[in-house]
């Protein structure tokens, strides 16, 4: 900033450039504005310190440069601006309090893939439930993971839903990883409290149990030491759902973020896909009264 200003808040010292970049410019939209306080003296000071820095006697010998000088401390000065809110709304991701509707959701090719056998939606509905959700949960943890959902309402009650997406935090990015549909006929009579509490009871319909370290469950939440790096999970697949084919498939979720005590804050469950993809094609196959 130029020192004439120095003393000046941002948004003062930034009016003044403009109203001096107007007044070189001869523009007449300077003559819309209120006058300010000592404005001319100020104008002068800032005109001198410009032809200073550009070794010229006067801004009448080369009036342009001194307005690409203005134009350019004014451009600094905005970059600022950015650099200094995107860290912060950086800083709001990290904690989970970034509002919904400023993520730039990114969807895995994965799951445009493998959903869309028996999902019965675009991603547009995605971005929607993101952008737009009735609930959310988030771990706070930087890179941390987070859960929305958002019901939708069918003209046949049978076919309403909630769209489950767990994904994870990543500056002002949010990965969706995994995209799951729950059908009004599983969660009817369920007053849920959050996004997490429909996770874990989707996990209690669809998902495998684990063992890890000693303990078994379909959902492990653990706060682990900061140096630590193995995670083996023994998953218990013998209960699978089998295909037609007689083959199993599974989706595992392991987020690792971490908390503002440096530790890190694993979450794990895997989902059984075909017990999961037999349920959700009943809705897809499902005829409509009349039809």
């Amino acid at each position: 900033m130029i020192q004439a200003l120095e003393t000046y808040d941002k948004s003062f010292a930034e009016g003044m450039l403009a109203r001096t970049s107007f007044y070189l410019d001869g523009d007449p939209v300077l003559q819309t504005l209120n006058p300010i306080d000592n404005e001319e003296e100020i104008r002068n000071n800032i005109i001198a310190e410009i032809c200073s820095n550009l070794n010229i006697p006067s801004a009448s010998d080369n009036k342009q440069a001194v307005l690409n000088y203005l134009d350019d401390e004014l451009e600094k000065s905005t970059k600022l601006d950015e650099k200094a809110e995107k860290k912060i709304l950086t800083r709001l991701s990290a904690q989970g309090e970034l509002p919904t509707d400023l993520y730039t959701v990114k969807i895995h090719n994965n799951i445009a893939k493998n959903f869309t056998s028996f999902s019965r939606e675009d991603e547009s509905i995605v971005m929607e439930t993101v952008k737009m959700p009735d609930m959310v949960y988030n771990f706070n943890a930087n890179y941390g993971a987070s859960i929305f959902a958002k019901f939708y309402k069918e003209k046949y009650n049978y076919n309403s839903f909630f769209l489950l997406i767990v994904g994870k935090r990543e500056g002002l990015i949010f990965n969706v990883n995994q995209v799951w549909w729950l059908y009004n006929d599983m969660i009817s009579g369920n007053n849920f409290v959050d996004a997490l509490e429909l996770l874990k009871y989707f996990v209690d319909k669809f998902g495998v149990e684990a063992d890890f370290r000693g303990r078994t469950s379909n959902f492990f939440v653990d706060v682990m030491a900061k140096d630590e790096n193995e995670f083996q999970f023994s998953l218990s697949q013998d209960k699978l759902t089998k295909s037609k084919k007689g083959e199993t498939a599974l989706m595992t979720c392991h987020f690792l973020g971490q908390v503002p005590d440096g530790n890190n804050l694993s979450i794990f469950f895997a989902i059984d896909i075909e017990k999961y993809k037999n349920y959700a094609m009943k809705h897809l196959q499902r005829k409509r009264p009349g039809e």
